[in-house]
């Protein structure tokens, strides 16, 4: 599987969030972090998008908006 950069931007209490953490996780998924609550510069990025929910997922800079198993799955390359 190739390597890609991912980022989850998430919150407490965002059980979309905890969702994608377990399904990356599931499948081997290395990934990053950034709780827009308590890191202000996450929350930032994420306004500049113009988006104020969670999750976001940007893979390899491309972002995904919300927990969308399908295009996750294409964006890195897994197999369903």
């Amino acid at each position: 599987m190739p390597e890609h950069k991912v980022v989850l931007f998430s919150q407490p209490g965002c059980q979309l969030c905890r969702t994608e953490k377990g399904w990356l996780a599931q499948r081997g998924v290395p990934f990053a972090e950034r709780d827009i609550v308590a890191d202000e510069t996450a929350y930032a990025e994420l306004e500049r998008r113009g988006v104020l929910s969670t999750p976001v997922t940007l893979i390899d800079g491309e972002a995904v908006l919300g927990f969308d198993p399908k295009k996750l799955t294409s964006l890195l390359g897994l197999s369903r």
